[in-house]
């Protein structure tokens, strides 16, 4: 019984980081995109 709680707390941990490396990897891929627009346009302005 408590092979099976240890294992269950474990996928659990794993499923949890997986989602936490999902969001940041979504937050800095926008974050990149975003910036990405922004300095284009900023530099289509000064020229």
């Amino acid at each position: 019984m408590k092979d099976k709680e240890e294992k269950r707390l474990f996928s659990r941990e794993r499923i949890h980081s997986l989602n936490i490396f999902l969001f940041l990897g979504f937050n800095l891929t926008l974050i990149s995109i975003l910036g990405f627009v922004w300095l284009n346009s900023s530099t289509n302005n000064i020229v």
